[in-house]
């Protein structure tokens, strides 16, 4: 799990969000995450190591993105911005800078959906996009459409049936409750 970690991190000196109580096992948790984003991202090294042994390392375009955290409130299941907000890198090599719209930048503020990751790979490789396909790429030569809204759904969470919806711009954020009662 934590197999090669050499510094852990302090629960003392974790960021919690200000939606958590901050008592030790919330720390102790929060730190646990973090520890668990290190050894992701030693293995993440390992794997830009190995493309560069192979000689791949300036043919690949690499995509790097999580899923909604590790189940604690108002992150996996749920769909307040903690929840479906998650991180995503893509790494260009230079011979393929062209393909991406706009500057090169360390930080792109633009709504991406886990739809969109089929359509941009297709667009990647010059093959034309179906029309019933879902998703905009957002790489490539036909990577100029943006996402006007995100929507997002939660109805089954392990042992609970909860109908939501939720639609986000990149300002705002509506959920409707379809059993509030619950």
């Amino acid at each position: 799990d934590l197999e090669g970690l050499e510094i852990r991190h302090d629960p003392e000196l974790a960021s919690l969000p200000p939606y958590y109580p901050d008592t030790p096992e919330m720390r102790r948790l929060w730190a646990h995450q973090y520890d668990l984003i290190s050894v992701l991202d030693m293995q993440v090294g390992e794997i830009l190591a190995q493309l560069k042994e192979d000689g791949l390392h300036e043919n690949t375009i690499v995509f790097f993105f999580s899923d909604n955290g590790f189940g604690q409130p108002r992150h996996k299941r749920f769909l307040y911005h903690s929840g479906p907000h998650v991180p995503l890198v893509v790494r260009i090599p230079d011979a393929y800078r062209h393909l991406f719209p706009g500057e090169m930048s360390v930080s792109e503020d633009r709504l991406v959906d886990f739809v969109d990751f089929t359509p941009t790979v297709l667009n990647l490789v010059g093959a034309d996009l179906p029309a019933h396909m879902p998703g905009l790429p957002f790489l490539g030569p036909e990577a100029e459409k943006e996402h006007r809204f995100l929507f997002g759904a939660r109805s089954r969470a392990d042992d609970l049936y909860e109908m939501s919806r939720s639609v986000m711009d990149e300002r705002y954020l509506y959920i409707r409750h379809f059993m509030p009662f619950q």
